[in-house]
C-alpha cells in the first residue's frame, strides 16, 4: 500500500466516522415488551384477536400500599383515598379498580344505588365495612390483602401507548406518588417496567464498554508495554464500534435490552483480528522483510484465515435468525454486520496505519524473550508428551458434560433477569407474597352456535364449570368473568343483600339477572369481560409465577380437561395472553437456536473440508469447536441454569467467536505443511506462531465478556460468564487436544 493510498484511506474513514457520530447523537432507547412476542404465529394472532374483542392483559399499572397497623386506620385511608383520586386525574388512565370505587348495587325505585366497600369518611362505619369485606371475601386477594394490611389498586391504561405517552404516564404517576408517604408503596405495570429496563439499558450500556475498554487496555499493555501497539488496537475496534452503532441509528434501530451487548461484543471481537494481522506482521519484520513487504506478507498470509473467521462468527450471530422474536434476530443481524466492518476496517484502517508510522520497537523483540512463546512452547510439549491423559480428560469432560446436558430445564420466570435487591423485584414480590399475584392469566370462552349466547342457561352452567375448574384445579387466585357481572346483577335484583352474591339456580330468577346483565354490558368494566355480539367470554386473573415449565403443564391439563374429556358442550375455551405468548417462545427459540447452531456447525465443516479437500479434516475441525458447547451445556445442567430466551443466544454466540482459533491454527497448519515440512514440525510452527496469538485474542476476549458479569440483569451476567468459558474451553481444545488429534490423522 502506497503512503498516498493510505492517506486517502485515512480521510475517507475520518470522514465516515465523523458522519456516524453525528448519527450517533440521534440514537435512542427502548424497551418494548411486544417486541419479544413470537411472530407469525397462529397463537399471536389469535391474542390480537382476543385483545379487540376486550381489553389487553398488559396496558396496567398495578399498585400496593401496605399500613403496617392495618388497613382500616383512618389516616391511611385518607390518604390512600386521596392518591386514588388525583390517579384518576393522569392523561391516558382509563379507569381505576381500587378499594374506593369498589361498590355492590341494591336496585331502587330511581335506580341502581351503590353500597361502597369501604366508608372513608365515616369512621364508625370502619369496624362493619371491614367484617362484610372478610366475611364475604369481598376482592380479598385483589384489592385487600387477606392480612388486611395491604390495599392495591389497579389501573387501566389506554392501550397501544406509543413509548413518549407511555413515559409520560409514568412520570405523572411518580409525582402523584411522591407526594404521599405509607409504609410501603409499591408499583408494577408495563409503564413501570418500560421505565425501569430503559434507565438500566442506559447505564449498562456505558458501563459495559467503560469496563471492557479499561480491561482490553490493561491486557495490551502487558502484552506489547508500548504505546503503539496499545492505541493502535482500540483506535482500529472503538471505530467498528461507532460505524456499527451509526448504522443502528441510520436504520432505525433503537438499542434495547438484547442490542444492549453489540458494542461490547464487536469490540472484543474485532480486536481478534487486529491482534491476529499485528502478530503476523511482527513475525515478518523479524524475518527480516521490509515494512511494506511485511504488510503484503502478513495479510497475504492471515488475510484468508480472517475473512474466515469473520465469516464464521457472523454465521454464529444469524443462527439467531432462526428465532420468531424481532430483538434477538436484530441482534443476529447487526452483530453480523458489525463482524464485517470490524474485518473492513482491519484490512483497510490498519494497513493504512501501518504504512503510514515507523516500525515499532516491539516489532524487534526476540520471540523467545516474550512470556507468550515460552507459555505457547511449554503447552505445545505438553500436549506431544501428556497424549493420552488428555485425550482421556477430554472424554471425561464430555461425559460429564453431557450428564449435565440431561439436567437443563426450558423455564423461564416474570422479572427472572432482575436481582432480587432491586426495588422493582421486591415490588414483584410483594404481589407474590400479599395477593393474587402478578403473573396474567387469559382465558377466552366462546360458544359454536352462532344463535346462542353465554348468557344462555346452559352456556353460564359450563362457564361454571371452568371457574370450579380454574379456581380449585388451575390455582388461579383472583377471577374475573362474566359470571362476576351475574352475580353482582342478582345481588343488586335482590336488594344488595351480600349472600346474594351468587348465580341464581333458579331458572326464572336466572332469567331475570341476565336481562338485566345485558343492559349493563356496555359499562367499561363489563365491556371488558363480554363482547359485543355476547359469542365471546373473558376469563381474566392473576397467578403465582411458578414459572413457564409448570405453567405449561398447568396449561396441557386444563385443554385436555376440556376438549379430550368432554367437559364443555357447545362451547370452547382457548389459553391466551402475554405470559403464554413468552412461554411458548422461549420453547420454540430454544430448539431454532439448536437447528441454526447445527447449521452453522455443519457449514464449518464444509468449509474445512473445502479447505484441505478431506473430510477427515473437516471432522477434526469440529471437535474442538462442539466441546466448549458440550462444556457450556453442562455448566448450565450442573448449575441449574435454566435454557430460555436469554441463555439460549449463548451457543451461537460462543460457537461463532470461539471456532475463530481453529480456523486459524488448522490455516496456518495447512500452510507449513504446503512448504514441505514434517506434521510434527508443521504443527510446532503452529502452535508457535498462532498459538501466541490464540492465547493473546481469548483472553482479550475473555476479559472484555467478563465484564458482563458486573450486569444487574441475570441472563446479562449468565451471557457473560458462560461465553467466558467456552472461549476457555475452546483455547485449551486448541492448544492441547487439536495437535494431537492431527498427528493421529497423519498416521
Amino acid at each position: 500500500m502506497t503512503k498516498g493510498v493510505a492517506k486517502i484511506i485515512l480521510v475517507t474513514v475520518g470522514l465516515l466516522t465523523l458522519g456516524a457520530l453525528h448519527q450517533i447523537t440521534k440514537l435512542t432507547f427502548d424497551y418494548e415488551f411486544e417486541h419479544f412476542f413470537p411472530s407469525s404465529d397462529p397463537e399471536l394472532e389469535f391474542y390480537h384477536e382476543f385483545t379487540e374483542k376486550f381489553d389487553t392483559d398488559i396496558d396496567f399499572v398495578i399498585m400496593g400500599i401496605k399500613n403496617d397497623e392495618g388497613i382500616f386506620e383512618d389516616s391511611f385511608l385518607q390518604d390512600a383515598s386521596a392518591m386514588n383520586a388525583e390517579l384518576k386525574k393522569i392523561p391516558h388512565v382509563t379507569r381505576i379498580l381500587s378499594p374506593f370505587d369498589a361498590a355492590d348495587y341494591a336496585l331502587g325505585p330511581f335506580g341502581p344505588i351503590a353500597i361502597p366497600y369501604l366508608h372513608v369518611d365515616d369512621t364508625a362505619r370502619y369496624s362493619s365495612d371491614s367484617n362484610r369485606i372478610y366475611t364475604y371475601q369481598k376482592q380479598v386477594g385483589s384489592l385487600f390483602s387477606p392480612d388486611a394490611k395491604s390495599i392495591s389498586m389497579l389501573i387501566i391504561l389506554e392501550d397501544t401507548l406509543n413509548k413518549l405517552e407511555t413515559d409520560t404516564v409514568y412520570y405523572n404517576l411518580m409525582e402523584v406518588i411522591n407526594k404521599y408517604e405509607f409504609d410501603e408503596l409499591h408499583a408494577a405495570g408495563k409503564a413501570i417496567g418500560q421505565a425501569f429496563y430503559i434507565e438500566q439499558i442506559k447505564n449498562e450500556f456505558m458501563l459495559f464498554m467503560a469496563i471492557a475498554i479499561l480491561l482490553i487496555l490493561t491486557v495490551l499493555i502487558l502484552i506489547y508495554r508500548s504505546f503503539w501497539g496499545t492505541a493502535v488496537p482500540l483506535i482500529v475496534v472503538l471505530l467498528s464500534v461507532i460505524w456499527l452503532l451509526g448504522f443502528m441509528s441510520l436504520v432505525g434501530k433503537s438499542i434495547d435490552i438484547m442490542t444492549t451487548l453489540l458494542p461490547l461484543v464487536l469490540f472484543v471481537v474485532g480486536i481478534s483480528d487486529v491482534i491476529h494481522l499485528l502478530s503476523r506482521f511482527f513475525e515478518e519484520i523479524r524475518s527480516g522483510l521490509s515494512k511494506d513487504d511485511a504488510i503484503r506478507t502478513a495479510y497475504k498470509r492471515v488475510g484468508a484465515a480472517t475473512f474466515l473467521t469473520s465469516l464464521t462468527t457472523a454465521m454464529g450471530f444469524l443462527t439467531l435468525l432462526t428465532s420468531g422474536v424481532k430483538p434477538v434476530r436484530e441482534l443476529g443481524i447487526f452483530a453480523a454486520a458489525g463482524v464485517f466492518i470490524a474485518f473492513f476496517l482491519a484490512f483497510s484502517l490498519l494497513p493504512a496505519i501501518l504504512a503510514l508510522s515507523k516500525v515499532p520497537k516491539l516489532a524487534y523483540k526476540e520471540p523467545s524473550t516474550v512470556l507468550w512463546n515460552k507459555l505457547v512452547t511449554k503447552l505445545f510439549r505438553f500436549s506431544l508428551n501428556a497424549r493420552i491423559p488428555i485425550l482421556i480428560g477430554s472424554v471425561m469432560v464430555v461425559i460429564i458434560s453431557i450428564v449435565g446436558i440431561t439436567n437443563i430445564r426450558i423455564d423461564n420466570f416474570l422479572l427472572e433477569d432482575v436481582s432480587e435487591d432491586d426495588p422493582i423485584r421486591k415490588s414483584f414480590m410483594f404481589f407474590e407474597e400479599n395477593f393474587a399475584g402478578v403473573r396474567p392469566f387469559e382465558l377466552e370462552f366462546s360458544v359454536e352456535d352462532s344463535n346462542k349466547s353465554v348468557l344462555d342457561p346452559d352456556m353460564i352452567e359450563e362457564m361454571l364449570a371452568v371457574e370450579s375448574y380454574l379456581k380449585n384445579e388451575y390455582g388461579v387466585g383472583f377471577l374475573n368473568s362474566p359470571l362476576t357481572i351475574v352475580r353482582a346483577a342478582n345481588q343488586a335484583l335482590n336488594g344488595g343483600r351480600d349472600s346474594a352474591n351468587l348465580v341464581p339456580t333458579d331458572p326464572s330468577e336466572l332469567a331475570r339477572t341476565t336481562r338485566l346483565v345485558k343492559r349493563l354490558v356496555k359499562r367499561p368494566e363489563f365491556a371488558a369481560l363480554l363482547s359485543s355480539d355476547q359469542q365471546h367470554a373473558r376469563f381474566t386473573g392473576k397467578i403465582e409465577d411458578q414459572g413457564g415449565r409448570i405453567t405449561k403443564q398447568k396449561d396441557s391439563e386444563l385443554k385436555a380437561h376440556f376438549e379430550n374429556a368432554g367437559q364443555l358442550s357447545g362451547a370452547e375455551v382457548q389459553l391466551t395472553g402475554m405470559s403464554i405468548l413468552i412461554d411458548k417462545n422461549n420453547e420454540t427459540l430454544s430448539s431454532n437456536m439448536m437447528t441454526g447452531l447445527v447449521f452453522a456447525l455443519i457449514v464449518v465443516a464444509i468449509i474445512m473440508g473445502f479447505i484441505f479437500k478431506s473430510f477427515r479434516m473437516a471432522m477434526i475441525s469440529l471437535i474442538p469447536n462442539i466441546i466448549p458447547l458440550l462444556i457450556v451445556g453442562g455448566v448450565m445442567g450442573w448449575a441449574g441454569i435454566d435454557l430460555k430466551i436469554s441463555t439460549s443466544v449463548i451457543f451461537g454466540i460462543a460457537f461463532g467467536i470461539a471456532v475463530d482459533d481453529s480456523i486459524h491454527y488448522l490455516i496456518k497448519y495447512r500452510q507449513e505443511l504446503k512448504k514441505g515440512r514434517s506434521n510434527l514440525y508443521a504443527l510446532k510452527r503452529t502452535s508457535l506462531s498462532t498459538g501466541k496469538a490464540i492465547i493473546l485474542t481469548t483472553l482479550i476476549l475473555c476479559m472484555g465478556f467478563i465484564s458482563l458479569s458486573a450486569s444487574d440483569f441475570t441472563s446479562t451476567f449468565y451471557v457473560g460468564v458462560l461465553i467466558t468459558v467456552a472461549l476457555a474451553s475452546a483455547v485449551a481444545a486448541d492448544l492441547l487436544l487439536l495437535p494431537i488429534l492431527l498427528l493421529r490423522s497423519s498416521k
